[in-house]
């Protein structure tokens, strides 16, 4: 079964690329992290189907009616 509660259709995930969308993003769940490789602070890079606990659906994208439902629960895996 496809999952669709993945970065892809997360609030906080900005994709990178094509229509900014793309494959890769920043997921901007959290404030930037900072580690001796990124003193100024990095958000973390994630693939478009990619996934976590934090997941919160884009707000534009409830269907009407349903709150809980998305333009993407007709996916069938």
């Amino acid at each position: 079964m496809k999952r669709t509660d993945t970065c892809y259709t997360c609030r906080f995930w900005e994709g990178q690329g094509l229509r900014q969308r793309g494959p890769k993003g920043t997921c901007r769940r959290y404030p930037p992290v900072v580690t001796p490789r990124s003193p100024d602070g990095t958000f973390p890079i994630t693939l478009s189907t990619d996934w976590c606990g934090e997941w919160k659906r884009v707000a534009s994208q409830a269907v009407e009616g349903d709150p809980d439902a998305t333009i993407y629960d007709d996916l069938v895996g």
